[in-house]
């Protein structure tokens, strides 16, 4: 047997270390946004929003949005995934691994133990447990990653918002349960339009979706923006796996010093109090994120934080209403006569189950749709417009 590992160490040319890439003239920010912008070539220009989402410090934010990385085939999720997963220092799950290890890994991971000064001499110091940042990279999530293994759905649906994040889980102790907290933020990628399936609903209000293409697929103007064609690409990408990464995650680790936590929380509070031009939705899931941006000076405030944000919620609708269903489409549109005959009438907007029913079947007999929409897929489309069915048989705006 052989130790190859002595050649590697004695030729650091073939890795080249990832310092080999660091401008110590710029931020640590700005260095990960160098990279990413080295790393991948991506459609539409949200590697601000890439850098940020990679900075957020989990142990002070309480709310995040899921990171969704969404294309083919070689079109570049991975390697974002795998750059992210090397700015914090952790492997990749993959969409195989089992509920339990990824359980444990979470919680292992989730607090760490300091030494702390006591006023006691005999023991001038003590042990304690602090909340760690932590980050989760998932590597091609495909449907039934969430359809068939429902615990992984339910801590993507829970996992954003620390103060229900608390998942029961029984104990090896007969009679006993034990707590997991899923909380942290999430990269995920995939080639399914997740983003788009009324299934998922609940997961897309959640998500900050970016799309990836492969480059040969990017537009001609795109190609200019980035400053590439098609026979100088290869020399402008950095390829992540031909690079020594050890060391790198200290940086972050670095970063996040006492003195940047006081200032993240500074922000946040004032921008609690009055951040603009988000709805309710996007707000929520936005404020952390928004902080770490500005807390790291890749966004200079919040207006342009905001506008940065509203171009990829605006591509996220665009693209689920390219996507949208026949029977979506069609509801939606009874929904918006529905509202728009309220708001002259001075009523409240509703429609009888039954009628909803029937307009349906119509719509299935004229050949509108393709399959007849039974009650549970009325149901989901109606419980996504923020409809719910009354006592009176009725749909009703809540």
């Amino acid at each position: 047997m052989y130790d190859y590992s002595v050649l590697l160490e004695n030729h650091p040319d073939y890795f080249p270390s990832w310092s080999n890439f660091y401008d110590s003239s710029l931020t640590y920010p700005q260095n990960l946004l160098s990279l990413f912008k080295r790393a991948v070539f991506l459609p539409y220009d949200f590697y601000n929003i890439l850098t940020v989402y990679a900075l957020i410090p989990s142990a002070l934010a309480k709310r995040v949005p899921y990171l969704f990385l969404y294309g083919v085939s070689g079109s570049g999720k991975s390697t974002v995934g795998k750059l992210i997963a090397h700015i914090h220092g952790i492997t990749i799950t993959s969409s195989e691994t089992t509920y339990a290890a990824i359980r444990n890994n979470l919680r292992d991971r989730k607090h760490r133990t300091i030494l702390v000064e006591t006023n006691d001499p005999k023991f001038p110091s003590c042990g304690k447990v602090i909340e760690a940042n932590i980050f989760m990279v998932w590597e091609d999530i495909n449907t039934n990653t969430f359809t068939k293994r429902p615990e992984i759905y339910n801590m993507f649906k829970f996992g954003y918002d620390k103060s229900c994040d608390t998942i029961q889980m029984s104990s090896e102790i007969k009679g006993k349960n034990e707590t997991f907290r899923c909380f942290c933020p999430k990269v995920f990628s995939s080639i399914d339009p997740i983003h788009t399936l009324e299934n998922f609903k609940e997961l897309r209000r959640r998500l900050i979706v970016v799309p990836t293409r492969k480059i040969e697929d990017l537009t001609e103007e795109r190609k200019a923006e980035l400053g590439i064609s098609d026979d100088n690409y290869q020399d402008k990408l950095m390829e992540l796996d031909n690079i020594e990464w050890q060391g790198f995650s200290q940086k972050f680790k670095e970063f996040w010093d006492l003195n940047k936590a006081e200032i993240y929380l500074t922000i946040k509070n004032s921008l609690s109090k009055g951040l603009k031009g988000l709805n309710s939705t996007e707000k929520a899931i936005s404020l952390d994120l928004i902080t770490t941006g500005i807390t790291t000076g890749i966004w200079q405030d919040e207006i342009v934080a905001v506008k940065e944000l509203k171009d990829c919620f605006n591509w996220l609708k665009s693209d689920i209403a390219d996507n949208q269903s026949p029977l979506t489409a069609m509801i939606e549109l009874t929904i918006k006569q529905i509202e728009t005959n309220a708001f002259h009438g001075n009523t409240a907007p509703f429609i009888y189950a039954q009628q909803l029913k029937n307009n349906c079947e119509a719509w299935y007999s004229q050949g509108w749709l393709i399959d007849k929409p039974n009650n549970k897929a009325i149901a989901a489309v109606m419980h996504e417009y923020g409809y719910r069915m009354n006592s009176k048989g009725q749909w009703v705006k809540q």
